[in-house]
């Protein structure tokens, strides 16, 4: 049976976490879990406060109870941001896992109203750990997912989005809105087939007629439901619109385009070139902002373009500090780059 450590800490008395905690023992050569807590009981205040007394930081779960974990965590997320004991790397690790999880239900049932729900409260909850603290843009960067899958992809682009929003000074009903977008942004994957999702090889036009058909059909899930903003759907439909008119779906141009859509674009290609892809090795952030630059030229909002960069610097990107004058960037030649 394989185990898993969880947060003491996002542990909230007098309730029940659903599935059974453990504590381990035992010796490097030798490691035991003993059963704590059922998950059917509810935790006292006693047995937190004698943990803490004893300086345990984590106790542990099976790992194949970890969805019932995170979403027992996702309905303490608030709680959680505003514990001044929980350290800010480890609220950025909670905030991504349960994003991931609500992502991942999100992808299994896109037409479920309760999720985009779940994916809302969830933007809410990061806009307010983001605004409160100065700690959470390396924070929330050191977490966030280096391997491509359509849903940490998702998780991945409204982090940073919201990061770059605040950046940006946006206010909080415009960070929600916009985050929302940009964690649904590919939500009309899910009706594309993952064999051509997933290909390795250059697509066929065929093909990448089909996987462009997930911007709209993004946008119907999302306007059945109900449940997203009407400015949320910026993100959602024009992220693959381009400032030259070469996008999709409508071939918008300049300012035809919102600037959710402008920004949205930007971050998708970003973080589609900085993970690890079944086509692609990651790119280094220095190396994608100069394929974006050049490769894709005439693609961006020039504006929104360059405060991305000053964004990615002002952050603490080394290697960006020391290359802030990245324009003009030599033609770097590519087979396949960018977000489908």
């Amino acid at each position: 049976m394989e185990y898993i450590p969880v947060l003491l800490n996002a542990i909230q008395v007098d309730t029940t976490v659903g599935c059974d905690l453990f504590i381990q023992s035992g010796t490097n050569k030798e490691t035991r879990y003993v059963l704590y807590c059922s998950g059917t009981k509810v935790i006292k205040s006693d047995k937190i406060a004698d943990l803490q007394k004893h300086q345990v930081k984590y106790l542990f779960i099976r790992k194949i109870d970890q969805k019932i974990y995170l979403r027992y965590v996702e309905s303490s997320l608030k709680h959680i941001i505003n514990d001044n004991r929980v350290d800010v790397k480890e609220k950025a690790q909670v905030v991504c896992d349960v994003a991931k999880n609500i992502m991942n239900d999100v992808f299994e049932d896109p037409r479920s109203g309760e999720n985009v729900e779940r994916s809302k409260i969830w933007v809410s909850n990061t806009i307010d750990f983001i605004i409160r603290s100065k700690a959470s843009f390396s924070s929330l960067l050191s977490v966030v997912s280096h391997d491509y899958y359509t849903y940490t992809h998702s998780v991945n682009v409204s982090v940073l989005g919201l990061l770059f929003a605040k950046y940006l000074c946006f206010d909080g009903g415009e960070m929600q809105s916009f985050g929302t977008g940009l964690l649904l942004h590919d939500v009309g994957k899910t009706q594309i087939d993952s064999e051509i999702i997933n290909k390795k090889e250059r697509l066929s036009e065929e093909e990448f007629a089909r996987i462009k058909m997930h911007v709209e059909i993004g946008d119907d899930i999302l306007r059945q439901t109900g449940c997203a903003g009407s400015t949320s759907f910026f993100a959602v439909m024009q992220h693959h619109e381009k400032h030259n008119g070469k996008g999709y779906p409508k071939g918008l141009r300049g300012d035809e385009i919102h600037k959710h859509g402008k920004i949205a674009g930007i971050i998708d290609v970003y973080d589609a070139l900085t993970t690890k892809r079944s086509y692609s090795d990651a790119k280094k952030p220095f190396e994608a902002l100069k394929i974006m630059n050049r490769e894709m030229e005439g693609s961006f909002d020039d504006k929104y373009f360059k405060d991305f960069i000053l964004f990615l610097g002002s952050g603490g990107e080394q290697q960006l500090q020391k290359n802030r004058n990245i324009f003009p960037i030599p033609e770097i030649s590519t087979a396949r780059n960018g977000a489908v």
